[in-house]
């Protein structure tokens, strides 16, 4: 009786396995699909990324670093 039951359970497990593959092989392709298409390139160039325009992030003695200290008053007796 246990072995009939054991044997029920494994053959529903493996159908449960070959359904699982089968839904995933036709999520994959959509995927794929859709991640092939060339939609970034028609958009145009990219927007540059975030920057933080702090001066204490920034390398000190660096052309932007003046320029960003400048710009936040911090040169020592210069107004912006």
């Amino acid at each position: 009786m246990r072995l009939a039951i054991l044997w029920v359970l494994s053959v529903l497990m493996s159908f449960a396995v070959i359904a699982d593959a089968g839904a995933s092989d036709k999520k994959r392709k959509t995927h794929q699909h859709a991640a092939g298409a060339p939609a970034a390139a028609a958009t145009g160039p990219q927007p540059e990324r975030y920057r933080e325009l702090l001066a204490d992030k920034m390398p000190i003695g660096s052309s932007q670093w003046w320029e960003q200290m400048r710009r936040e008053g911090r040169l020592g007796g210069e107004t912006p």
